[in-house]
């Protein structure tokens, strides 16, 4: 069982905002991909609400939300601790993410429309003007532009159940909290970009078989980046964990 929360990890976002809920989610969200909070440590409710200079109750809704998504996990009645992750953890929902996005292009490839092209071009814009950013928040602010974009890639194929199952597999978030020190930001954006610009071209030609090349490529080559980050990072030659910078109003962005 991991150690108690005692030192300050998240900021005071009661002092800012009238609506707590979500500003909670993503403080808790960013201090887990960040690793402020470590793989195992034990979450205190008490705790994070005297941190945060919130009520309880937003607390709780968080870390039942996150628990919902394996980021984190019940430890007993009051409690919850970090998940740990692992490579083969990490393989598996890469492998999973792989299957919905080539079975959404195999069967809903003729549902796209341009209106849908555009909003995933937006969002590929988004994710590379973000990615190659020094700011680790920028960084998940990336990721969630990238998510957005697959996920209206995977909603091609009507099949409500197959989106449920996507958004709960959560690999974009995973993925983050492998680390992503091991390579610069700037080498990131450059193969993402690359990567998302040779899908967008395929789903705008038709071309299903040069889409779901495109879309192996592009989720193995994230998936290989992530186990190597997680690998790197657990062997304990990682930077030290990025510090909140003071700015809350940066939660805003991310829970819009």
């Amino acid at each position: 069982m991991g150690i108690a929360v005692k030192a300050p990890t998240v900021p005071p976002v009661g002092q800012l905002f009238q609506s707590l809920s979500e500003r909670v989610y993503w403080a808790l969200v960013e201090s887990i991909v960040q690793w402020r909070f470590q793989p195992g440590q034990r979450l205190v409710l008490e705790d994070l609400a005297e941190q945060l200079r919130v009520s309880r109750t937003p607390v709780r809704d968080a870390l039942t939300r996150l628990a919902t998504l394996g980021l984190v996990e019940p430890t007993g009645r009051r409690g919850f601790c970090v998940t740990v992750l692992t490579a083969g953890d990490l393989m598996y929902l890469y492998e999973m993410r792989l299957m919905c996005e080539l079975f959404a292009v195999q069967k809903g490839l003729d549902n796209l429309t341009s209106s849908l092209l555009v909003q995933m071009e937006v969002e590929a814009a988004e994710c590379a003007r973000l990615n190659g950013s020094q700011d680790p928040a920028d960084w998940l602010a990336s990721l969630l532009h990238d998510r957005t974009l697959h996920g209206l890639l995977v909603n091609l194929a009507l099949n409500p159940r197959l989106v449920t199952m996507y958004e709960r597999l959560n690999v974009h978030i995973h993925g983050l909290r492998a680390g992503r020190r091991r390579i610069s930001p700037e080498a990131v954006r450059e193969v993402t970009e690359r990567e998302h610009n040779a899908l967008l071209a395929a789903l705008r030609g038709g071309d299903r078989a040069t889409a779901q090349e495109a879309i192996t490529s592009h989720v193995t080559n994230a998936r290989d980046r992530a186990i190597a980050s997680l690998t790197w990072n657990q062997a304990g030659e990682r930077e030290p964990p990025f510090l909140w910078a003071g700015d809350p109003a940066r939660l805003e962005r991310l829970s819009q």
